[in-house]
């Protein structure tokens, strides 16, 4: 190994050195953790929603759609129109589920008839074909008994240009 030549290197000079300056103090919330809250010890804010009614509380009914007129005007019942087997289920069950996710759709007397046309016209091939099951069937219930639990449904009101509700379970809290 005889053949590498030497490189001089240039001096080296010390490196100047900035002055260290004090660490900032960490502000005075940085400095105590905040404390995590327990969860499972807090209360809920959620009111108690109502998942069930029962069939006989309610005052529930079959109206036959013959006896309705469009000229009837809004009485102390509210309507929902199902199915026959939807409504043999409610029997046999002897209660109304429903929930916030999955409300039950109410309207007044005047409401029925168009909301049962338009049903009518989803339905026809199946109505024609004979499947009893399938056939719309109308039942009221008494209003005074759900009144607080109800929320009005913007949407179905502006389609039919009746008043609509969703039971959602949910009590309405009244301004004092």
């Amino acid at each position: 190994m005889t053949g590498l030549p030497l490189i001089p290197t240039a001096p080296r000079h010390p490196r100047r050195r900035r002055p260290v300056a004090a660490p900032a103090a960490p502000p005075a919330a940085a400095a105590q953790p905040v404390p995590q809250p327990d969860l499972f010890a807090a209360t809920t804010a959620r009111p108690h929603a109502l998942t069930y009614l029962d069939v006989a509380a309610l005052g529930l009914a079959v109206v036959p759609a013959r006896t309705l007129r469009p000229d009837d005007g809004p009485d102390g019942y509210l309507y929902h129109i199902t199915t026959a087997a939807g409504l043999d289920m409610l029997r046999a069950r002897g209660t109304v589920l429903f929930s916030p996710r999955a409300p039950l759709v109410l309207t007044e007397r005047p409401g029925v008839l168009p909301w049962l046309a338009n049903m009518m016209e989803v339905m026809e091939s199946d109505y024609e074909a004979g499947h009893r099951a399938d056939s719309p069937v109308v039942f009221r219930v008494k209003r005074f008994v759900i009144d607080r639990l109800l929320e009005h449904d913007p949407d179905r009101t502006r389609e039919y240009g009746v008043s609509f509700f969703l039971l959602t379970g949910l009590a309405r809290q009244d301004p004092m």
